[in-house]
């Protein structure tokens, strides 16, 4: 089997797995401060599967300086989520929504520490996409391949302190690779994408 081979197998795995989940409509995120949809933009490089993701700018409202997925809120132009998340994927980052195949979608979930609800949609961008930081909300895009994503020795902890001087403090499990930390509803994203393909090692956990 060939690479290119191999990580269409995987991109048809995914989609045939996410064909039984319906996108939720797009009333149920719409005209909400805490409600987004974000693109897990996949390509392939070497004959591997990696993912993008985006280390939020330190000067955004919310989530500052987290590792994240292109995406946000809905706006009116957006006749449905993933045009919202396309459109956001766009702005972020540079991907052209005529450039992405649109592989499914997550249910949606809702982070630990904000409360905000994400529906997150997956989609298949080319290997040499030009990609391109929106200075005011991106400050760094990177990938990281599937190997190093289902790697234990990049498993550990992240430790979250609230805003404030009272702020609390949590430790939550981390993927901690090159310098970033994948954490929470990204995390949990992530390992979602990973049990797709590989049932047995892996279980998200509702409290990440």
């Amino acid at each position: 089997m060939s690479d290119a081979t191999a990580f269409a197998r995987q991109v048809e795995l995914i989609r045939r797995k996410l064909s039984t989940v319906t996108p939720a409509p797009r009333a149920a995120l719409a005209n909400k401060s805490n409600a987004a949809a974000v693109l897990m933009p996949l390509f392939e490089r070497d004959g591997g599967l990696h993912i993008v993701y985006i280390r939020r700018s330190d000067h955004v409202a919310s989530h500052r300086g987290q590792v994240a997925f292109p995406g946000g809120r809905v706006d009116p132009v957006d006749a449905t989520l993933l045009d919202a998340a396309l459109r956001e994927a766009h702005e972020e980052v540079g991907i052209h929504p005529s450039t992405v195949e649109v592989v499914g979608a997550f249910p949606t979930m809702q982070t630990t520490t904000s409360g905000i609800v994400v529906a997150p949609f997956v989609g298949v961008i080319p290997s040499d996409a030009p990609l391109k930081p929106q200075i005011s909300e991106v400050a760094e895009i990177f990938d990281v391949p599937l190997t190093a994503l289902r790697d234990p020795k990049f498993r550990g902890d992240y430790e979250w302190k609230s805003d404030g001087p009272a702020g609390r403090s949590s430790k939550f499990p981390a993927i901690l690779y090159g310098g970033q930390v994948i954490w929470g509803l990204t995390l949990r994203i992530t390992l979602n994408l990973i049990e797709l393909l590989d049932p047995a090692p892996f279980s998200s956990n509702s409290s990440l």
